[in-house]
């Protein structure tokens, strides 16, 4: 079976996250041949390993008179003739909205055999929007447990181990960005009602501008604590790798995740592989793959927006959504809860025991188990005999 995967494979985006890993997964079966196409190019800054690279690289060069699959991981989409008409098309394709864009239902019906989404949630979505249902398959991101899991590192760097407050103890962990979607805002907030400077815990704020753009979370951050005296906030929007944090999550307490629209969350299960108690979001896509009994889940409303206003950043200029409307439903945390909840859990006579029963916790979406769903959807995509419209086209 010849395989091309086109997308990101060099940043530390979760589109190229993906990537990578299904590459690695695929590329130790020796029944398949695999091409990628890279929609980027490399870059030392993001620190992936030099193996990894080489493995990148090794598969860039690849070439065949065409692949039996395409698989295609970008966003936006990559709406485009395969170069025959017996290579199937199969996109894994992300989203974090109640609504899509409406030329999806065209397009996905038009150039895929199949489209993989990462959660059951999104797969609802998708279904709403009109997509024909034998065309969707679900498969989790994965994660990495020779990096993400509670083992402690014996070769401690001592530069990574400075990123967090060395004199506060309990670590709460935001990892996101500015957008809407991901609720910095209600952490922050929270955050301020909650914990006063002299506590021993302490916010870690990773933020990404590299790949979504600055922002004014430090500043707000630094008006925050000088006119506040709330409690200690670290800030780091530098461009992390992989090892880097998975060492803050393993030093982490909790991750803190109060999110209004994911697809998945790969950050929540990485964090919670290292141990990290996870305060999530209730009702989204992380209730398939974090336990009840492990985590600390806020209620949420759910709330009518217009996904295409500035501020909730939900598609690119020009889309249009699904359903006849701009509007869509996000899911709100309670933020009394939240702040009520972290307080709690800071306060918890028995947090070493929560603790330890995150830790005995074995997440399942390790990315072995994921590479063979990704080979059981070829499989099944393989042995269809039907095309889809865009064959009309020969």
């Amino acid at each position: 079976m010849k395989i091309e995967i086109l997308g990101k494979f060099y940043d530390n985006h979760s589109l190229a996250i993906v990537n990578r890993n299904i590459l690695i997964q695929l590329s130790q079966n020796e029944n398949l041949s695999i091409a990628i196409t890279p929609t980027d190019v490399y870059n030392p800054e993001y620190k992936i390993d030099k193996e990894v690279v080489k493995l990148i690289k090794k598969h860039q060069n690849v070439e065949f008179d065409f692949p039996d699959i395409q698989l295609r991981h970008c966003y936006p989409p990559v709406w485009r003739w395969p170069t025959s008409e017996k290579t199937k098309i199969i996109y894994i394709q992300p989203w974090e909205w109640s609504r899509f864009p409406m030329e999806w239902q065209y397009k996905f019906e038009t150039f895929s055999d199949a489209l993989i989404v990462p959660s059951e949630w999104e797969s609802n979505v998708i279904l709403d929007g009109g997509i024909n249902p034998n065309k969707i398959f679900v498969i989790p991101n994965g994660y990495n447990p020779s990096l993400f899991n509670t083992q402690k590192d014996e070769d401690e760097d001592e530069e990574e181990s400075n990123l967090l407050a060395k004199n506060k103890k309990y670590v709460f962990v935001f990892v996101g960005n500015g957008q809407f979607r991901k609720g910095v805002d209600l952490v922050i907030n929270a955050w301020k009602d909650s914990f006063k400077v002299a506590d021993n815990c302490q916010l870690f704020i990773k933020d990404s501008p590299q790949i979504y753009g600055q922002t004014s979370i430090f500043q707000q951050i630094m008006a925050l604590q000088y006119n506040t005296g709330c409690g200690t906030i670290v800030y780091n929007d530098d461009c992390l790798s992989e090892r880097e944090m998975a060492k803050i999550y393993k030093q982490a307490f909790a991750i803190v995740a109060p999110y209004r629209g994911e697809g998945f969350g790969m950050h929540i299960q990485e964090a919670t592989a290292c141990g990290a108690i996870p305060i999530i979001t209730r009702g989204g896509p992380t209730d398939e793959f974090i336990p009840d009994e492990i985590s600390v889940k806020i209620a949420t409303g759910r709330k009518m927006e217009n996904l295409m206003a500035d501020h909730i950043f939900a598609g690119k200029p020009g889309d249009a959504l699904t359903l006849m409307s701009t509007h869509g439903y996000v899911l709100e945390p309670d933020f009394d809860e939240l702040k009520k909840q972290m307080k709690n859990l800071y306060h918890h006579h028995e947090k070493q025991n929560i603790i330890n029963r995150v830790k005995s916790v074995k997440l399942e979406n390790t990315w072995e188990n994921v590479g063979n769903r990704y080979l059981s959807v070829f499989d099944t995509v393989l042995s269809k005999n039907d095309k889809p419209s865009r064959m009309n086209y020969v």
